[in-house]
């Protein structure tokens, strides 16, 4: 047959072959050096990208209360709370500024027995925890001494003297704070001196003139409110509930 004769054949076919398979190779080298800067280069950019959603800073606060003044030890279950039942008070305390302010300054007091517990029920926490973040500029932080880190701070608040320790069960908002940003520290939770100075004026109006000693209360979120339920002062019942905080998110 005619083509057995054409000796040249295969040598020309292997000689292509072998040019064929030696630039597939030096292309394949070229593009994987190419991903690899791209990689590198996509690193960089990433690690100069500033972290959103969260502002660490540190302040310098006055000293937490000792572990007398608790804001969540042996809570109440949810339902025991009868706020539908509980008289609501809405009209602003008839006080004087030098008497809200004394007991105001009596809320951050070692030496006075206060304990307010979020609701026990899961979901109701993590609902009340989320509008206390969400809406009444509630700011999550961790005390290392008297250094305090805030998270996700959205805006300059006036926040209060009176500082709670995050005692019990954390949110899921407030667990991945801690891990996502490898916070070490006393979880802790700052309050808006607003509303703080609201349950002053409410105390100063029950007490007249009487000094804090003990309080006993559980907070409750509802309808956009903050209120203060199965109210206990100086161990004497408060049939009535406080309304400490009432707004919309933004």
């Amino acid at each position: 047959m005619h083509f057995l004769q054409n000796n040249n054949w295969p040598v020309s076919t292997v000689l292509r072959s072998l040019l064929s398979i030696a630039f597939l190779l030096w292309l394949g080298s070229v593009m994987f050096q190419y991903d690899e800067n791209r990689i590198e280069n996509d690193k960089q950019v990433n690690d100069k990208q500033p972290l959103s959603n969260i502002v660490i800073e540190q302040l310098t606060l006055p000293p937490v209360p000792k572990a007398s003044v608790k804001t969540q030890t042996k809570p109440r279950p949810f339902e025991q709370s009868p706020a539908p039942l509980i008289k609501e008070v809405t009209q602003s305390p008839s006080v004087t500024q030098q008497q809200v302010q004394q007991v105001y300054e009596q809320l951050s007091d070692q030496g006075v027995d206060i304990q307010i517990a979020w609701p026990q029920n899961m979901s109701h926490q993590q609902q009340a925890l989320n509008f206390m973040y969400q809406c009444a500029d509630m700011q999550f932080a961790v005390l290392n001494g008297n250094n305090i880190t805030k998270v996700n701070q959205p805006k300059p608040i006036d926040y209060s003297d009176w500082i709670r320790v995050a005692q019990g069960n954390l949110s899921k908002k407030e667990q991945h704070w801690l891990t996502a940003y490898a916070l070490s520290g006393t979880p802790i939770r700052l309050f808006p001196r607003e509303i703080d100075y609201r349950l002053a004026q409410h105390l100063a109006a029950t007490l007249k003139g009487a000094p804090l000693i003990t309080l006993r209360a559980d907070y409750q979120v509802a309808n956009q409110r903050l209120l203060l339920n199965n109210i206990q002062l100086n161990n004497q019942p408060i049939k009535s509930s406080w309304r400490l905080y009432q707004g919309q998110c933004d």
